[in-house]
């Protein structure tokens, strides 16, 4: 039955259009970011042999200062602006274009009565469940890592420079376990609830508000939310073991969200007889 529902879950992937989406997802924000810096850079040196009036002197001097401050921030390179700018966006701006593709498939279905759990029928809480976890956070895993080496790949191409390796997967490997902690975190709250999109907007909203609330406690290492400053640090001044622990208690966590999700959905009673069925 697990079977069935996987493949169930990859045909209505492909067929609804949300692999497109996710397609999408990794050439807009890969090439955004880098082609963004690189374009005011390349403006920059363009004011700077036009000269002309004090207007234009004071722009220059303006985007200079600002460019300055840009590369101070992302380790002295607008490549590396580029590159980390992109895979904050994949933790960001990628969790909610995913959340918003899986909206049918974590809770959605429930509210339009698209789904029956006829037990005599042989479709189980764990035939329903285990699919959507198997599959979605995994596949929001090698999204957001496939994202940033293709995010390196662009960089090094549009700026003629090689990213440090080590950086690029620690930042990859640091935003891909979150992004998949976050969806897992969501697939619980929308087959619990059935209201996916409320479940979008609290997670997307208190993400920031969480993760500002541990840091105030100095609660900011061995958890989800301490990969989001990993993904900004450099290789040689890591703390790999704040790093390994937080890989391991972000995919610990996930798998307690698989077990809730599996618990919640034993206890409730999916039926679409009631109401207006909408298969």
């Amino acid at each position: 039955m697990i079977t069935a529902g996987i493949k169930k879950e990859l045909l209505m992937f492909v067929r609804c259009h949300k692999l497109l989406g996710i397609i999408i997802l990794l050439v807009a924000i890969s090439g955004a970011y880098p082609l963004l810096y690189k374009f005011m850079e390349v403006m920059m040196e363009q004011m700077k042999e036009l000269g002309g009036p004090a207007e234009i002197g004071e722009a220059v001097d303006s985007m200079t200062s600002a460019i300055d401050s840009l590369t101070a921030l992302y380790g002295g390179s607008l490549a590396n602006a580029g590159f980390y700018t992109a895979v904050m966006g994949f933790t960001n701006e990628g969790f909610l274009v995913i959340a918003l593709l899986l909206m049918s498939t974590a809770g959605g279905e429930q509210k339009k009565r698209s789904v029956i759990m006829p037990n005599c029928a042989g479709l189980t809480p764990a035939g329903y469940v285990m699919p959507k976890y198997i599959i979605y956070p995994i596949l929001s895993f090698i999204t957001v890592l496939l994202g940033t080496l293709i995010t390196m790949g662009i960089t090094n191409v549009m700026y003629n420079t090689s990213l440090n390796i080590n950086d690029v997967l620690i930042s990859g490997f640091s935003a891909a376990v979150y992004v998949m902690f976050m969806i897992s975190l969501y697939m619980l709250i929308g087959l619990a609830t059935g209201r996916p999109g409320i479940s979008v907007i609290i997670m997307y909203l208190g993400t920031a508000l969480v993760s500002l609330l541990l840091q105030s406690v100095n609660i900011d290492k061995y958890n989800p939310f301490a990969l989001l400053n990993m993904i900004m640090v450099s290789y040689n001044y890591a703390d790999m073991n704040n790093f390994a622990l937080s890989i391991a208690v972000s995919v610990i966590l996930s798998v307690i969200c698989c077990v809730l999700t599996l618990m919640v959905c034993s206890l409730k009673r999916f039926s679409n007889t009631e109401g207006e069925a909408n298969l």
